[in-house]
């Protein structure tokens, strides 16, 4: 009977990822160090957007992510997406050693914000648009 149970939540969870539109990530796993430093970087970034600090938040992301969108644009885009909701970090998935995913829920809104590992440290890698429930 375990082993139907067990059976039966993998394939719950390969479902799950298949049509996601995350197809192309490869799921690993990850240490409880290396997830508690993946919930530290998210919770902070996503604390600044809470809190109304854009700016600062815009100071998470790669290098790469800047230089898509300028950080006045980035602060304009979100500064009336509900300051002072709290986010809550929902899960993260590790798709390598230099990439993963965080999922959130921002009052009614649910997403998933990108984060790379560079030069040691795990930034946002936003996508090229970006709404009010962050990148």
């Amino acid at each position: 009977m375990k082993t139907l149970v067990c059976l039966a939540l993998v394939a719950a969870v390969s479902a799950g990822c298949a049509g996601s539109g995350h197809e192309h990530h490869q799921h690993h796993s990850t240490t409880a160090d290396d997830t508690a430093q993946l919930r530290g970087t998210a919770t902070t970034y996503l604390g600044l957007l809470s809190g109304g600090d854009p700016t600062t938040a815009w100071g998470m992301w790669t290098p790469e992510a800047q230089q898509r969108q300028p950080r006045e644009v980035f602060a304009d885009r979100i500064a009336d997406c509900a300051p002072g909701v709290p986010y809550e970090v929902l899960g993260v998935v590790s798709d390598g050693p230099d990439l993963a995913r965080v999922s959130w829920r921002h009052g009614e809104h649910t997403g998933e914000l990108r984060l790379r590992l560079h030069e040691g440290h795990w930034r946002v890698d936003t996508p090229d648009t970006i709404t009010c429930g962050a990148p």
